[in-house]
C-alpha cells in the first residue's frame, strides 16, 4: 500500500512558476451576453420576415442543399468545401436568373 508523502505537489500553475496568466480579454459581464444573443436573435428574424430578404436567404438555402449533394456525389471526399460552394452557387443563382427572364 502507498503511503502519503507529507510534502506539497509540485504544479505548474501560471501563479507558482511567474508565467503570466491568459491573454484573453473578457468581453463584458455576463449580462451582455444575454444581450448580445437577444440582439443576434432579433435581427436574425428581421432578416427573415423582411421580404426584400426572404429570397436571399431562400437562395442560400437552396446552395447550402446544392453543395451538400455535390459533397456526397463525390464519396463524402473531405477538402473540396469551397469547390463545392461555388459550383452550387453557381447553378442556384444561374437556375434563378433563367427563372427571372422567362
Amino acid at each position: 500500500m502507498a503511503t502519503k508523502s507529507s510534502k506539497p505537489r509540485k504544479t505548474t500553475s501560471s501563479k507558482q512558476t511567474g508565467q503570466p496568466g491568459s491573454t484573453v480579454t473578457p468581453i463584458g459581464p455576463a449580462g451582455n451576453l444575454r444581450e448580445t444573443q437577444s440582439r443576434v436573435a432579433t435581427q436574425a428574424d428581421q432578416r427573415v420576415h423582411d421580404p426584400r430578404n426572404q429570397a436571399e436567404v431562400r437562395i442560400e438555402e437552396e446552395v447550402r442543399i446544392r453543395a451538400y449533394e455535390l459533397f456526397e456525389q463525390r464519396g463524402r471526399q473531405q477538402g473540396f468545401h469551397d469547390e463545392d460552394w461555388a459550383q452550387a452557387e453557381a447553378e442556384v443563382l444561374a437556375k434563378y436568373r433563367r427563372d427571372k427572364s422567362a
